[in-house]
């Protein structure tokens, strides 16, 4: 008995330690491994990455084949896809019905096809939409200067800023006029201040989307870096912070969170406190002056000049806020969320701005592939962004994911054939004719929207001739508003669907029938808002009012044509280009105006050919 005993023991005390020798073993293969890549790194005398350097020039060092892909877009001839691209040309000119969804709100002067990651910023900087003077001059007046808020997107310096420049406040950081923080991006990579480089592409002001906005620099884990989503996840939607990562997730469930730090709605809700943010001395300088004679509160350009200095000053409070409170973790998005979300802060952010012909509160909708992506087939199964967007290729002998992000169809072999056994041209075909479905719904959506647009200006306008709806002899605003309230209701949740399938950059692919679902809806509410104006026009007495029906060839009446100046402004005169390339704000290729014309209706004869 003794000796079994002893055994017993023998056998306890040995599990004990093969247990510890595995814990210790583990722990040390984790240590070993956290620490591995910066080691190699050491040992073949590369860089040491950090995120006080987070530019891709200097990560890239150790990660020469990334690099080499993430740039390709910098190189390569810019082009147009049927639905994308990188060819930055007008929108507006090729959806011209988008100057009317759009009307009063920056969008309609300037929008143009997306170049992509590495010029996210670049071109941030060069739109219309962040140039006071030229708004201020070309009807927008009340337009004051985009916040600090629109650089969370599209500076790989966002997380440097907000820590070294915001001291850690993030709402600081959102209020600060962008002009002015964009001048802190410090000089890195041997770059002299205000040099080309430091302005430029590479590691400069205008450095877009960078590996650190994605990766952990001490072993290249996945990471969230983004506050915005950070305070989304964990206060909406069930996820817990994490210092390191941003937040606890798996990673596949990291594959996709990185991109939802950009891709997704958004807005810029009012704290209702004061903030102290960095000024601009030019404020005090009399001499300066906007193109409307008041005085310039900021240098719109990128640095310091003229002995123009930082200062302190007091502003408003901005978060940049996700409008998820009532989409959450685990639940596929439906676009009714929104809806619920936007209502329910409508005592503290009720509008993104009034529209200018029908005075309706609206609410512009900003690329929202994470909530449409969540509902579809593709999510379902467990694939995530990355698995499309950056599948695995093979790079010489080695295995790598592709960084030059982009559409899945630039690689379908690996992007798609990893789980679809069928053709490459069955799947491109069947790509094909779910965007061109969708493209036709959205059309329609957008189209009976417009109408419904018209129609309430020639009734508003009906409505003012009338003493009930006037003050003091004049057309009272507000009581014709109020009179039609239901329909600018309908035009606002009409105007989200339609928008937020336009916005969403896979033309309804990532879900496509919840794309369609939304845009049945837009084009039932624009034709209810019809039906209530003919409703009220009789409830006043007027009997002969009708309703439009526009199409393709009104639509096209509206085309507003490249940017170009009205006025002698800022060293230009009136009819220079806005734009100094011609690639950027130009005409689309021919060919896309007339796959757009047999859209809708839908010409099946010639869709199917093409």
């Amino acid at each position: 008995m003794g000796n079994k005993k002893g055994l017993y023991t023998g056998i306890i005390i040995l599990l004990v330690l093969i247990g510890g020798i595995w814990w210790l073993s583990g722990n040390i293969d984790q240590r070993q491994q956290e620490g591995a890549t910066q080691l190699a790194i050491k040992s073949i005398g590369a860089v040491e990455m950090t995120d006080d350097n987070p530019t891709f020039d200097e990560w890239g060092k150790n990660f020469p084949d990334y690099l080499d892909m993430y740039l390709t877009v910098e190189k390569e001839e810019p082009f147009a896809t049927e639905f994308g691209g990188n060819l930055a040309y007008s929108k507006l000119i090729r959806y011209p019905q988008l100057t009317l969804l759009w009307a009063g709100y920056p969008f309609s002067l300037d929008a143009n096809e997306e170049r992509g990651h590495f010029f996210i910023q670049a071109d941030q900087m060069d739109t219309a939409r962040n140039n006071k003077d030229f708004l201020n001059a070309h009807g927008f007046k009340a337009f004051g200067g985009q916040p600090t808020a629109c650089m969370n997107c599209h500076s790989g310096w966002t997380p440097w800023l907000i820590k070294n420049v915001a001291k850690g406040d993030f709402v600081a950081f959102n209020s600060t006029k962008y002009w002015t923080m964009i001048k802190n991006v410090p000089a890195v990579n041997g770059a002299a201040v205000n040099s080309p480089e430091h302005n430029g592409l590479h590691g400069g002001r205008r450095m877009g989307v960078t590996c650190a906005d994605c990766h952990n620099p001490n072993d290249m884990q996945l990471r969230v870096t983004r506050p915005a989503l950070i305070n989304a996840l964990v206060n909406f939607r069930g996820y817990e912070a994490d210092p390191v990562l941003g937040v606890k997730a798996s990673r596949e469930e990291m594959r996709t969170l990185v991109c939802s730090q950009c891709h997704v709605e958004y807005y810029f809700k009012p704290t209702g406190t004061k903030v102290k943010v960095m000024g601009e001395s030019i404020a005090n300088d009399s001499t300066k002056k906007w193109y409307n004679g008041t005085q310039k509160t900021y240098d719109e350009v990128e640095y310091w000049r003229d002995g123009n200095e930082p200062t302190e000053i007091e502003v408003a409070g901005l978060e940049l806020v996700f409008p998820w409170s009532t989409w959450k973790k685990g639940e596929p998005f439906r676009i009714e969320m929104f809806d619920d979300h936007y209502d329910k802060v409508r005592n503290i952010f009720d509008k993104d701005w009034v529209h200018k012909i029908t005075n309706a509160p609206m609410i512009k909708i900003q690329h929202p592939e994470s909530e449409l992506f969540s509902g579809g087939v593709h999510a379902a199964n467990g694939v995530s962004c990355a698995d499309c967007h950056m599948p695995y290729i093979r790079k010489g002998s080695k295995k790598v994911t592709q960084h030059n992000i982009t559409s899945p169809l630039k690689e379908i072999n690996a992007a798609c054939k990893s789980c679809h056994t069928q053709s490459e041209s069955y799947l491109k075909a069947q790509i094909s004719d779910i965007q061109n479905s969708i493209s036709h719904d959205m059309r329609t959506a957008e189209y009976a929207i417009v109408s419904l647009i018209m129609d309430t200006k020639n009734l508003r306008e009906r409505l003012s001739a009338m003493d009930k709806f006037q003050t003091d002899g004049q057309a009272d605003v507000k009581k014709i508003s109020a009179e039609i309230a239901d329909v600018l209701e309908l035009q606002r949740k009409a105007s989200i669907r339609a928008d937020f399938v336009g916005a969403e950059n896979s033309t309804g692919f990532h879900n496509p029938r919840e794309a369609s679902r939304m845009l049945l809806q837009a084009v039932d509410m624009a034709r209810s808002g019809q039906t209530k104006l003919v409703e009220i026009a009789a409830k006043n007495g007027i009997t002969d009012f009708t309703t439009s029906d526009l199409g393709f060839e009104d639509i096209q009446k509206f085309n507003p044509g490249d940017i170009r100046y009205k006025v002698d402004l800022n060293g230009h005169k009136a009819g220079d280009r806005y734009y100094e390339h011609e690639n950027i704000n130009g005409n689309p290729p021919a060919k896309l105006l007339e796959d757009d014309k047999n859209i809708k209706p839908y010409t099946y004869t010639y869709v199917d050919k093409k």
